[in-house]
């Protein structure tokens, strides 16, 4: 839920260029001079031992699975929890963040292709007046522009509430929390532009969202949830955080704080909200974006273009566009199709590489400081150059 950087996959795979690989890892180069990297060769790659050497006293654990036509690879390095040295394990289960965007609007797409819900009508369709009277021109905005990040409306994650919403959420663990309470914290805030006027990140949006479908549904989305993607698609291991907690457990998650590393587990056991909804495992997340790009089974041509087709998609720059809770991005001519996540002790990278077939799916247990984020950052540039070509 953390605000996302909207171009940080391709800014991630150009900085590959001071990157050096070998067969057991990579290290950083200083050197002004840009190494010239290999042509993608999977079989010269030892992957565990890449995510081996990137686990430390700052990255307490990290889960990766590739996929690809000619091989496969899942493994865990490191630790679940750093107070038990629980060993992380593939099977393991994290919060998503707002890599569960896409199973969101997949539900949407599926009820809109069944004329349940008009993606195009205004969100006072659906929502009560003494709510839409608290955002600004929320009687211009739709459901689709709220899935695209085109309505303006403000983020309640944005810099000067994000701090309220956790400060706030941490001191009440113990109650469940959802879309309604995350939303009071972007109430009576100045939209960032009149909708379909801009492109601006909101996790808001998908708030909303999650309330238009209880409105729908008569009862909380979770089930239809469950029962029209999670099940069909096979996602086994994947859960509805917060409201769906009896289903399974999270791992530790670690965030820096004044007083030291703060363990999140506790406040996210508790959070169950739409823009970033689903507690699951690499290989789910794997099949959840594979299936929604690839599946004729359970997505239809028709969900696909309602989640990626022209009229759906934004464009933002730098052959990066954003769909209905996926990105896509060009690079070196291959279509990369991705969501991450960014939670409070959580970091996930989620993407699938249409030309090639292949998948990466990467969960680390930490999130929000420096001594994590490069490091693992390092560790998806290093991933994406075996795969990738130059």
């Amino acid at each position: 839920m953390l605000t996302m950087k909207l171009t940080s996959l391709k800014a991630l795979f150009l900085s590959v260029s001071i990157i050096t690989l070998s067969a057991c890892g990579g290290g950083s180069s200083n050197s002004t001079e840009s190494p010239q990297l290999p042509d993608p060769d999977t079989d010269s790659v030892d992957y565990q031992q890449l995510i081996d050497d990137t686990v430390s006293s700052d990255i307490p654990g990290i889960i990766l699975e590739i996929t690809t036509p000619e091989f496969s690879f899942i493994g865990a390095s490191g630790v679940a929890d750093t107070e038990t040295q629980e060993s992380m394990q593939t099977y393991h289960k994290m919060p998503a963040g707002s890599a569960g965007k896409k199973a969101i609007t997949l539900l949407i797409a599926m009820m809109h292709s069944q004329g349940q819900l008009n993606i195009d009508d205004t969100i006072d369709t659906w929502l009560a007046p003494e709510l839409l009277s608290q955002i600004e021109y929320s009687d211009q905005m739709t459901l689709r522009q709220l899935l695209n990040h085109t309505a303006g409306v403000y983020d309640y994650l944005d810099d000067d509430t994000s701090d309220e919403w956790f400060d706030t959420a941490f001191t009440d663990i113990d109650t469940l929390k959802t879309d309604s309470y995350a939303l009071q914290f972007a109430l009576n805030k100045p939209a960032y532009f009149e909708p379909g006027n801009g492109f601006k990140y909101s996790n808001t949006g998908y708030l909303l969202a999650g309330l238009i479908l209880d409105e729908i549904l008569g009862e909380h989305h979770h089930t239809a949830l469950r029962n029209e993607v999670l099940l069909p698609l096979g996602l086994n291991d994947t859960y509805y955080g917060g409201v769906e907690k009896h289903l399974g457990e999270i791992i530790s998650g670690y965030v820096l704080t004044d007083t030291g590393a703060l363990n999140s587990k506790p406040f996210y056991t508790n959070i169950g909200v739409a823009d970033a909804p689903l507690v699951s495992t690499v290989q789910d997340m794997t099949t959840l974006l594979k299936s929604i790009i690839t599946d004729n089974s359970v997505v239809n041509d028709d969900m696909r273009d309602l989640l990626l087709g022209d009229e759906s998609l934004i464009d933002i720059g730098d052959d990066v566009s954003y769909g209905l809770g996926i990105f896509k991005d060009i690079i070196n001519g291959q279509t990369v199709y991705h969501h991450g996540g960014d939670e409070a002790g959580y970091k996930s990278t989620n993407l699938y590489i249409d030309e090639l077939d292949s998948s990466v799916t990467v969960f680390f247990n930490c999130n929000g400081y420096a001594e994590c984020v490069e490091p693992s950052d390092q560790l998806v540039q290093q991933i994406l150059s075996t795969l990738l070509p130059q």
